[in-house]
């Protein structure tokens, strides 16, 4: 960088103006506290101007940015934005997660003056106070910490305060957090190489809104895992291009809007210091973007700005169409809602920058494995209005769904165009994805009940596909998924959206539009309600069809059961390797995955809506016990070895991985290597169903429904139900499927010794307990039998006793059934998120 030093001599040299500034002392023999500083016109001369929001001056030859900022106020502060930054290119590793594309912000940040140097501090918006007294607001302030992200020396300054910094620092670092993520995702110790890091001269660019900055950093890894050594060309060195934006404070034009719990938008949240002592202090903002009718007196009116979004120009066809249509599906709510042409999605213009802020992108982005697709909105963090929308598909979701239904239903017609073409299903699932992560986007939480009502009441919700066992016993996929926004999404967009006559009282018309939706029977459930293992709402699921789960179950378990009857060479298209038929048929296999989740939160489940006090919404109810009942049979089935067993046709064509295909993460994990483990499936299968009826939170929820109702089932019904499921069959059945039978029943007993050590309350483990010591005196008693069933029954029994006796010491741990391939790779480090699943 160009010392102070230089600059000066720079500046004598062509005459330029001096002025003497407060600094640090530099150490150097003969400087003192202050120094001369040029103008900053003089320390640029002759470097590129690229004026914009700030102006930045491009020194390309030495890699160079400099940041010059207008004159400070009474306070030193330069200047007030927002800052955002992300990644233009990625690392194409779905387990790690450096994506192109990512997005982190935006962040309120100012520019201050300290001594000779400025600092970039971040404010804590967390805890605030919305006063008008000066003193409560600096009481507030200073009663937590600040966050300094950056500070430079002043090298340059104008009379009239304005100062010149290399900016260059600031763009070359890793601000993502890439080496603390790598390491996270244990790739090892990495650092950035600084040596090999350096400015992207055309990534500096300029506008009146907002100014964008680009760093090539390269990073040096020790002992890196495998995810890196699987994408990058050399394992030990990675380099990325880093993107930030500064970007202009919204006006005051727009008007936040305090969120309902029961509307379904995506929560921008802080404490208020300053209410009043009988008032909350937990301020909740929907995050919506600015829309405005051009005449807002009237009911329907065109806007004043549409919301356009565009699509990447690297999607090739026919995904780009179907991404757009997708998309484009939510102007029908908002034309709902009295928003005349206010949403559009149109390809991307050619020289737009994808991070660029003023555009909301859908991006198609690359990994070396499926991996999640999610939409985040950069929002003002001070009121919740969305500045961008970006999108994030990942490239192989569409393939997926395609291998999905190419296992349902065939290959014969991929390809074909025909509404049951594997192709044209995906392509009607990515239209789905579309929609759903532009709606995250727009501001909207996902709705997981929204399959139980109205035809698939929104795009919010997570869809599977709906196939059904037609009269001739063929597979129906013509409706497989629903096309448009649903119910529940006008009813979205009219709230957080919806515009009201000047002087009319928005919180009633607000309520209105709930209440009515409520008598309409459209609910809201969202991840809190869906994703825990205990979840209590039987009606809130992932990737789930029908309005009541045990008909989805047996719904999903009939066309498994017709599916897997006709699996074999026809379910890979022709020239494929046929070891290939792993990878296709394990989402076959675990087809009613979801399906028995959602069965399993009938037992001790609820149906409760969100609700306020005084909005005349009733109570939560447990779901009463002929329901819990049937859920019982329907999950118990899934654990019959029949259920199980795969057909023998299909476990001849299983062949091993021919050299140079190695084994892939779509597989199930084997005992059995290099064939395919068909016992370790059946366990895996049992695995699902068991640790749902075992779910501790369930377990207890059981236990008290029972007390307070009789009638409801017990925890003692339900383990018994599991046992005589297990163990039920006598030494006579079929051999075939006697094996599976003990594989269910090694099941079973390591989830009652898991839920009787879960740590859950005394209730629950007890009665697991119980329920152990129970099968050492009945089914797992010694008693003349063959010998693999002497050997089997033995082993458990030991393993039983270990648990019982915990001063023994421990033996090594039974092998356990192996968790089957993932599912629905989705997690929750972004707010709304989606993502690929075998569910659709």
């Amino acid at each position: 960088m160009r010392s102070t030093l230089q600059v000066l001599a720079l500046a004598l040299l062509s005459g330029c103006l001096v002025h003497v500034e407060d600094a640090p002392s530099s150490g150097v023999p003969g400087r003192g506290r202050r120094e001369a500083l040029p103008d900053v016109a003089c320390a640029v001369a002759g470097l590129e101007r690229r004026g914009g929001l700030f102006d930045l001056f491009l020194d390309e030859r030495a890699g160079k940015v400099w940041l010059r900022l207008p004159p400070p106020d009474g306070d030193g502060l330069y200047a007030q934005c927002l800052y955002l930054e992300g990644l233009t290119t990625g690392l194409g590793s779905n387990p790690i997660g450096l994506d192109r594309g990512q997005v982190r912000g935006p962040w309120l940040v100012r520019f201050v003056r300290a001594g000779g140097r400025v600092l970039l501090e971040r404010p804590n918006l967390a805890f605030r106070a919305r006063s008008d007294d000066p003193a409560e607001v600096r009481a507030t302030t200073e009663s937590f910490a600040t966050s300094v992200l950056w500070a430079a020396q002043v090298e340059a300054q104008d009379p009239d305060g304005a100062v010149l910094v290399d900016l260059t620092p600031f763009v070359v670092r890793d601000a993502h957090g890439a080496a603390r993520t790598l390491k996270g995702s244990g790739q090892g110790a990495w650092t950035l190489d600084r040596e090999r890091s350096v400015l992207v001269a055309a990534g500096v660019m300029a506008f009146p809104d907002n100014v964008e900055l680009e760093g090539q950093l390269t990073f040096q890894g020790s002992e890196s895992g495998g995810d890196v050594a699987s994408t990058a060309p050399d394992p030990r060195v990675v380099t990325l291009v880093q993107h930030h934006s500064f970007v202009r404070l919204p006006d005051d034009g727009y008007r936040p809007r305090p969120l309902d719990p029961r509307s379904g938008g995506s929560p921008l949240q802080y404490l208020d210091y300053a209410a009043d002592l009988g008032e909350s202090m937990d301020v909740r903002l929907g995050r919506r973007h600015r829309l405005q009718r051009v005449d807002p007196s009237a009911s329907r009116s065109a806007v004043v700005e549409p919301i356009v979004y565009y699509v990447d120009r690297g999607a090739p066809e026919p995904v780009r169409s179907a991404l757009i249509e997708g998309a484009s599906w939510w102007a029908r709510a908002f034309e709902a809602a009295g928003f005349e042409d206010a949403f559009r999605v149109e390809v991307m213009p050619e020289n737009a920058h994808p991070l660029d802020v003023r555009y909301n992108v859908i991006q198609w982005v690359h990994r070396s494995t499926r991996g999640w697709s999610y939409g985040n909105s950069v929002s003002d963090p001070r009121t919740g209005e969305i500045l961008k929308g970006h999108v994030t598909l990942g490239s192989l979701r569409v393939r997926q769904d395609r291998l999905l239904f190419e296992g349902l239903l065939g290959t014969e017609h991929t390809g074909s165009g025909r509404p049951d073409d594997p192709i044209e299903l995906a392509l009607a699932r990515i239209r789905q994805l579309s929609a759903h992560e532009v709606g995250h986007t727009l501001g909207f939480a996902h709705n997981f009940t929204a399959s139980t009502y109205a035809d698939r009441a929104s795009v919010m919700d997570y869809p599977a596909p709906l196939v059904r066992v037609a009269p001739d016993g063929q597979l129906d996929v013509s409706d497989a998924y629903a096309v448009g926004v649903g119910a529940w999404d006008e009813v979205a967009v009219a709230w957080l959206y919806g515009e009201f006559p000047p002087g009319a009282d928005e919180a009633r018309h607000l309520d209105a539009i709930l209440d009515r939706a409520h008598e309409r029977g459209i609910r809201y459930h969202s991840d809190a309600d869906a994703r825990p293992p205990g979840a209590a709402q039987p009606y809130a699921n992932l990737w789930d069809n029908f309005g009541d789960p045990v008909t989805g179950l047996e719904n999903t378990l009939a066309v498994r059961r017709v599916a897997l009857g006709r699996f074999g060479e026809r379910n890979l298209r022709r020239g494929e390797p046929r070891t290939r038929l792993e990878e296709v048929l394990a989402p076959l296999y675990f087809h009613h995955r979801y399906q028995v989740d959602a069965a399993g939160k009938m037992l001790g489940g609820v149906d409760y809506d969100h609700a306020l006090a005084g909005d005349g919404r009733g109570p939560g109810v447990p779901i009463d016990a002929a329901a819990q009942r049937r859920a019982l049979a329907a999950l118990l089935v899934c654990l019959d070895p029949a259920q199980l067993d795969l057909p023998e046709d299909v476990l001849r064509i299983l062949g091993p991985r021919p050299p140079g295909i190695r084994r892939s993460r779509e597989q199930l994990a084997t005992s059995s290597a290099p064939l395919f483990d068909a016992l370790g499936a059946a366990a895996t299968a049992a695995k699902m169903v068991v640790d749902g009826l075992l779910q501790p939170e369930r377990a207890a929820r059981l236990v008290d429904q029972h007390r307070r109702d009789p009638d409801l089932p017990s925890l003692e019904e339900v383990l018994e139900g599991i046992t005589d499921a297990a163990f039920g069959a006598g030494p006579d059945a079929e051999p075939r499927r006697r094996e599976i039978q003990r594989e269910v029943q090694a099941v079973v007993v390591a989830g009652l010794i898991g839920l009787a050590d879960a740590g859950g309350p005394h209730r629950v483990r007890a009665r697991a307990e119980g329920r152990l010591r129970g099968l050492l005196v009945g089914p797992l008693a010694p008693r003349a039998e063959s010998e693999q069933e002497f050997a089997h029954r033995g082993a458990l029994r030991a393993e039983v006793l270990r648990f019982l006796d915990r001063s023994a010491p421990p033996a090594d741990a039974p092998a356990r059934a192996a968790n089957p391939p993932p599912g629905s790779p989705i997690g929750s480090a972004s707010p709304g998120l989606a993502g690929c699943s075998w569910g659709g």
